[in-house]
This record gives C-alpha cells, structure tokens and sequence, in this order.
C-alpha cells in the first residue's frame, strides 16, 4: 500500500485521524507481533489507516508506546497562513499493564498540543 502515490489531505478537509480506541489498536498490534503492519523495526511498525493517513506505533520504553497518526503526503492548502492552524499530527502515548492486560493514556496531542507531546515523547524515550 504504501508503494503507491497518496494524496495530501485535501483543501480545507479534515483528516482522517483515528479515535483514541483506534490508537489502542494499533498499539496493542504493535506489541503482539504487528501482524498488520505493513513495515515494521525492532522498536517501530507503520501502519496505513487510510488514503491519506498513516499510523507510526514506537515502542519508547517497557510498556510504554507512542502511537502517532499523520498525513504522508501532507495537505493542500491556498494561503501559507492556514499553516499556522493545521494539526500536523495527532499522537497518543500509552502505557501497557500485562497484570491487567489493559492500557492507559498517558498523554494526547489533542491535550497538551504537539510542542509539549514531542516533549513528552522524547523524555519517555530516553528514560
């Protein structure tokens, strides 16, 4: 799938961005094997949600996952002030209990914004 050419998001469209359960999914794929991956790293698995979207799902540390949905392709836009507003992404990290086999939110762009999630994302990361 993610041979072909994809579209931008189209002008003034909103993505196609998944649900928090969604995300879930693609987490809980990540950590069982990424059977739906369509290309995946040691630490990494990338996902095609739809036309004009990818999933990127990253093991940060034990348990904890951040899964991160975006547009390949970007947007199309018509003044380069829409830039400005544009949600370049929307990302989740999640932590995973094996006691209770069960996840939960630690964090959404949509909450903190993507400066503070990029921050966040990184400070997991490295430990």
């Amino acid at each position: 799938m993610s041979e072909h050419i994809r579209p931008p998001v189209k002008y003034q469209a909103t993505p196609d961005y998944p649900t928090y359960e969604q995300a879930e999914s693609f987490a809980e794929d990540f950590r069982t094997g990424a059977e739906g991956a369509y290309q995946t790293g040691e630490r990494w698995a990338r996902y095609w949600l739809a036309r004009t979207m990818d999933i990127l799902t990253t093991l940060l540390k034990d348990d904890i996952y951040s899964v991160v949905a975006f547009p390949p392709a970007g947007w199309e836009y018509a003044d380069p002030e829409e830039l400005e507003d544009l949600e370049y992404f929307r990302g989740w990290i999640l932590e995973y209990h094996p006691e209770t086999e069960s996840w939960t939110l630690l964090v959404s762009s949509q909450e903190v914004g993507i400066d503070e999630f990029n921050r966040l994302r990184r400070e997991y990361k490295a430990g």
